[in-house]
């Protein structure tokens, strides 16, 4: 299904690549983000293979930067492009300063690390304002929209709030080289931003999505349920902060169970004959066990690194590539169908995640990490080989941006 919002002009003028690239927001936000997703997964690689004597520890610099410089230009892609029809509001422009902005701010940090001291900072500080000029921008499409719901767009307001928030605890950090400033960037990152955008957005489309291929399925979202969610969700940050660690495993239990039983009732087997449906369910599916994975870590169990990875790669990671790829092949006027390479791609994806997982659960030699992250670096760049073309493209339909 398009989420095109409005019918542009038709222009017997030709368009170039680059004016392609540049006009639409989807593809210019989704290249931007590959070109960041790849960086981060190289420089990774690269990291754990030749250890480097650094001030920043690659694992700290790793926990911060790949929830903060992964998703961030995917989810502005997603929302610019979604949003507006959202909120039956015109496109806003004005995009390439906040993309280019974004991606060269990573960058910047990533080369600033190497560095040590504040040299991280001018990076990060780049990141902090574009996120916080996106975040305005979607405030102002929320305010000129005329239509009653907004409830999902003004939760995924706030919930770029506090990505904002969680940038700039990490550039204060390396300005202070208080380690709790990097605790409560993590945890920001991961717990009040970067899971409650995803489940705004899954709370909105997989059971939109489901049912415009199963439509046996009765779409079931209340909006109790995703409240629930993001107040659990969110309530992860100052439970992990204080510790308190009965109140976090608590949290993290009943948020996995809720989050499973939405699994199977929206239709998680029923999914499985259409390919690009099943993308997302598949994803989806990782949130139970990821967070019971939170919660028995909370309590003391020694399971390392295995529920950030969980979160991070198995569900995130998939669900990226997942919409990513829908939104990409419908935009592009591509059927909407996952073949043969994508389906190994994504499945490829969730057996790294899987690996990873395994590594940090039965603390694995450094060998298996080696492979996970390598294989993860190798599928995203398969992956990138495809999607990227399409966004200088013009649309295999025929049809005008």
């Amino acid at each position: 299904m398009s989420l095109t919002v409005f019918d542009q002009p038709q222009s017997d003028r030709p368009v170039s690549s680059l004016q392609r690239l540049l006009r639409v927001p989807h593809r210019l936000y989704f290249s931007a983000g590959v070109l960041a997703l790849l960086s981060l997964a190289l420089w990774w690689a690269v990291r754990l293979g030749v250890p480097q004597n650094s001030a920043y520890p690659a694992m700290l610099i790793h926990a911060v930067l790949m929830p903060l410089g992964v998703f961030p230009l995917f989810m502005l892609g997603f929302i610019f492009t979604a949003g507006p029809r959202w909120l039956s509001v015109p496109p806003v422009g004005g995009h390439p300063p906040i993309a280019l902005g974004y991606l060269a701010g990573l960058l910047l940090a990533l080369a600033g690390f190497t560095q040590g001291g504040s040299w991280p900072a001018a990076g990060l500080l780049l990141m902090q304002i574009g996120w916080s000029i996106a975040t305005l921008r979607w405030l102002q499409c929320i305010q000129r929209s005329q239509v009653e719901d907004k409830r999902h767009a003004m939760r995924l307001f706030w919930a770029m709030a506090a990505g904002a928030i969680a940038l700039m605890l990490a550039l204060l950090w390396v300005r202070s080289g208080e380690g709790m400033l990097w605790w409560q960037s993590r945890q920001v990152s991961l717990w009040a931003f970067l899971l409650p955008v995803f489940l705004i957005v899954s709370h909105r489309m997989i059971p939109f999505f489901t049912q415009s291929v199963l439509p046996q399925i009765t779409p079931w979202r209340p909006y109790w349920l995703l409240d629930g969610w993001l107040l659990l969700s969110v309530a992860l940050v100052p439970a992990g902060l204080v510790g308190w660690p009965l109140l976090e495993a608590t949290l993290a239990f009943v948020l996995a169970a809720s989050l499973g039983h939405a699994s199977w009732r929206w239709g998680l087997f029923a999914s499985f004959g259409n390919r690009l449906l099943a993308m997302l369910h598949l994803s989806f599916a990782w949130l139970a066990p990821a967070l019971l994975l939170q919660g028995l870590s909370a309590l003391g169990v020694q399971v390392g690194a295995a529920p950030a990875h969980a979160l991070g790669m198995g569900f995130c990671s998939t669900m990226l590539v997942g919409f990513v790829t829908r939104v990409s092949l419908g935009h592009s006027g591509r059927t909407l169908e996952a073949d043969q390479r994508y389906w190994a791609i994504y499945l490829g994806l969730h057996g790294a995640a899987l690996l990873r997982v395994a590594a940090a659960l039965f603390a694995l030699p450094a060998l298996w990490l080696h492979l996970a992250s390598g294989l993860w670096l190798l599928l995203m760049f398969a992956w990138a080989c495809r999607v990227l073309p399409i966004y200088w493209q013009a649309r295999a339909d025929g049809k005008p941006e």
